[in-house]
């Protein structure tokens, strides 16, 4: 068939483009539009070229095996360096931030301390999530989850999986505040003039990287042809049946999150745990409020999220294990209270994609997310 002559170099044409893109960004030699077309693809080209090495290493020689555990450690520890700088930023005042250098008698020693427990955690975070490597543990997981415990791919997918939920909400459990919330943080937007820039095209260069990564993650030409990797992920027309329960499922979650966000509020506070800033989370969308906006952002987190989080890997790590790092991904913007509400849409968002398909899901988190958008753009906080 003429899938089989293309696909034995499918993965080597995938790394070599991929590991282009990431030498390209990070030279810094592209600008403009194509050089934001290009960095929106940081999100996933790492995953993809991890990805790639480990289906190299199924079929090709045997060096691919080590090179994909050295990238795994490289990603892992991209991770933790990433949500290590965010957090040093929280942390920091905003002079201390922009001095060169500080006298000794300057330094406060109380900050000095926060960043050292915030480095730690970090780091024992990042050494946790090592733990996909034994499989004794693996072993014990595939009791509970339907993946195999002796495969490379879905060994590689726990470990960044466990560190994309270990590590991102460390900042928030030493600081109490969630890094995009912080005043430094804020500050360094405004001076910028990122908080109200136009983001239409960056969530749509997102969406396109997130579903083209994702979708040969799932082994499109390379373990399965495109029909059959599009039906891996759950992208499947859906029936008319289905596009109603997306529907009245959006606008369902909406209602009861009505209810439930103050009162997990409540309930956080009165364990003495920081509740989100709602006054602020809002302001970080501030560029996205226009028409255009709010439908390419909800669109983009719809059927973004839902293709790389449901679709790829729930069918194989099972409801709560994705649930919990969808909850993750959002530390940098939610406190606990936030987290927890994420946490329940997930498993929401997993239920109905387990009942129907990913497409379900997604229309259900789009028309969710874009509720959300509409309600604060007429002024109605979220």
């Amino acid at each position: 068939m003429p899938f089989e002559p293309c696909r034995r170099h499918v993965p080597e044409l995938l790394l070599a483009f991929f590991g282009l893109i990431l030498l390209v960004v990070s030279s810094g030699s592209v600008g403009g539009e194509a050089g934001s077309f290009l960095t929106a693809a940081l999100d996933v080209a790492p995953f993809v070229v991890l990805a790639m090495l480990v289906y190299l290493a199924g079929d090709r020689h045997r060096a691919f095996r080590w090179t994909a555990g050295i990238w795994l450690l490289v990603l892992v520890g991209g991770i933790a360096a990433a949500t290590a700088g965010f957090g040093v930023i929280s942390i920091l005042p905003a002079e201390a931030l922009e001095a060169e250098e500080s006298a000794p008698e300057m330094v406060d020693l109380a900050l000095v301390a926060e960043v050292a427990f915030l480095l730690l955690g970090v780091l024992g975070a990042a050494l946790a999530s090592l733990v996909g490597f034994s499989r004794r543990f693996r072993v014990w997981l595939a009791r509970y989850l339907p993946f195999d415990p002796d495969s490379l791919l879905h060994s590689a997918a726990l470990v960044v999986i466990l560190a994309l939920t270990l590590i991102p909400p460390v900042p928030l459990l030493v600081t109490g505040v969630p890094p995009y919330l912080s005043p430094q943080f804020i500050e360094l937007l405004t001076e910028s003039g990122d908080l109200l820039g136009d983001t239409v095209t960056l969530n749509a260069y997102t969406l396109f990287w997130t579903i083209f990564g994702s979708f040969f993650i799932a082994g499109a030409c390379v373990r399965r042809t495109p029909r059959e990797a599009l039906e891996r992920l759950g992208l499947v027309r859906p029936t008319w049946r289905e596009v109603v329960l997306a529907v009245v499922a959006a606008f369902a979650l909406v209602v009861a999150f009505h209810f439930i966000d103050p009162a997990l509020a409540a309930l956080v506070g009165s364990l003495g745990l920081p509740v989100t800033d709602v006054e602020t989370v809002n302001l970080l969308f501030a560029g996205t409020l226009t028409i255009p906006g709010i439908i390419v952002a909800s669109i983009t987190a719809g059927f973004g999220e839902e293709v790389s989080i449901r679709g790829l890997l729930q069918p194989r790590f099972g409801i709560l294990l994705p649930a919990l790092l969808f909850a993750s991904l959002h530390a940098f913007q939610y406190s606990w209270d936030g987290l927890i509400s994420v946490f329940l849409a997930g498993i929401v968002f997993a239920c109905i994609r387990k009942r129907s398909n990913t497409t379900t899901s997604a229309i259900t988190h789009t028309i969710y997310d874009l509720v959300l958008f509409a309600l604060l753009m007429t002024g109605i906080s979220i």
